[in-house]
């Protein structure tokens, strides 16, 4: 049997020890990071996400739309586009049947009488016979409005006649809730494949469009960029 003594003895030699073994590895860290920056993530380093106030869906709206846009500065070109694009099907778009894309935010719903909506996302395409759109709604911390859905495919089909897509975004894929489009016209729209819901979780995993696009980045100082929002993004979903 070990006597108190002898246990305590153990006991301060392992911790003097450990503590010995923490005085080395610390400074190690702190030249390591130097370097490195291992937890460095410029959306957390900005308070993108820290709390239920700050997570808006503006702010993944406004970077979701810059990563998209082909003549933005990311000069990725239309990798990210073209990327999302096969993630979501649409077939009135062939892959080479389209130019002049136009990436926009809060778009208004002008060609209908509620024409102050804002649609979170517009890309739209001029493809042979005219213009066509997918259209995103940024559903991951709001509610839902009165009748919102409804008015943007009213708009969007006046205004591409027919040649569109509304991607409502959620945490986990959900449909709109009754008050922003009933049964009867949501389920016309999955019919015609106008409508359709999409996980925010498969856009940031491993196999999303996000990250395989990040993977074939060009530019290093792109690729981390794409990198920290995908893991920010990530760790705030995770803590809901």
């Amino acid at each position: 049997m070990v006597s108190d003594t002898s246990f305590e003895q153990k006991t301060r030699i392992f911790f003097e020890g450990a503590k010995q073994g923490l005085d080395v590895l610390r400074p190690a860290t702190v030249e390591c990071d130097r370097h490195l920056a291992r937890k460095f993530n410029f959306f957390n380093s900005i308070a993108f996400f820290d709390s239920i106030s700050r997570k808006r869906e503006d702010r993944v709206s406004d970077v979701f739309a810059y990563l998209l846009d082909p003549n933005e500065t990311h000069g990725q070109g239309e990798l990210f586009l073209r990327e999302f694009l096969s993630d979501i099907h649409v077939e009135w778009l062939p892959e080479n049947g389209w130019s002049r894309i136009h990436v926009s935010r809060e778009v208004l719903t002008t060609r209908i009488e509620s024409w102050k909506c804002r649609i979170d996302i517009e890309i739209a395409f001029r493809i042979d016979d005219g213009w066509a759109a997918i259209a995103i709604e940024n559903k991951l911390w709001a509610e839902d409005q009165n009748q919102q859905i409804s008015n943007y495919a009213r708009h969007l089909e006046k205004m591409y006649k027919g040649h569109f897509k509304l991607i409502y975004l959620t945490s986990d894929g959900e449909h709109p809730s009754l008050t922003s489009i009933c049964l009867k016209e949501r389920e016309k729209l999955e019919d015609a494949g106008k409508l359709d819901y999409v996980s925010i979780w498969y856009w940031v995993s491993d196999n999303g469009w996000l990250k395989r696009a990040e993977d074939k980045v060009k530019a290093e100082r792109v690729r981390w960029f794409v990198s920290d929002f995908r893991k920010a993004l990530i760790e705030s979903l995770q803590q809901e």
